[in-house]
């Protein structure tokens, strides 16, 4: 039988400071098995993932990757980007936008007054007729295993 486990159980993960580290340290599990040394607490203190990589949860979607405009920036098909669409997209800055009827990840550039798209086959000058709206700017890449 398949132990179905809400997602609360994946929200936090023990995070221990590095000097407080020994070869015997036991972290409990959540079916409460553990075998720590008798005598030794340890602090732990619980970190929320989604609270270290995400500034603005309610602006915040996770985008996965199906192409590879970027690919030799890391961007490959099945990785997550964290896109932020509160974050003020700056020079350089990759970001996920409808460009001409499409979804794509692109790097931003800006200068002067001309703004460019950059993915890996090309670069693509703005033009005030083109179909273009920036959803929000990648703030971190999650690779699953």
């Amino acid at each position: 039988m398949v132990k179905i486990r809400s997602y609360e159980d994946f929200q936090t993960v023990p995070v221990v400071d590095m000097d407080e580290m020994t070869p015997y340290l036991q972290v409990e599990a959540s079916d409460g098995k553990s075998f720590p040394l008798p005598g030794e607490e340890y602090n732990f203190i619980r970190l929320d993932l989604s609270l270290a990589l995400i500034r603005h949860p309610a602006h915040t979607f996770f985008l996965r990757v199906s192409q590879e405009t970027l690919g030799s920036e890391g961007f490959l098909p099945g990785h997550i980007a964290i896109v932020d669409r509160q974050a003020t997209p700056r020079h350089r800055d990759i970001i996920a936008a409808y460009f001409e009827g499409s979804f794509i990840l692109c790097r931003l550039h800006m200068q002067e007054e001309q703004i460019s798209i950059q993915t890996d086959e090309e670069i693509i000058a703005l033009e005030p007729d083109m179909e273009f709206a920036i959803w929000g700017v990648v703030k971190d890449l999650l690779i699953p295993r």
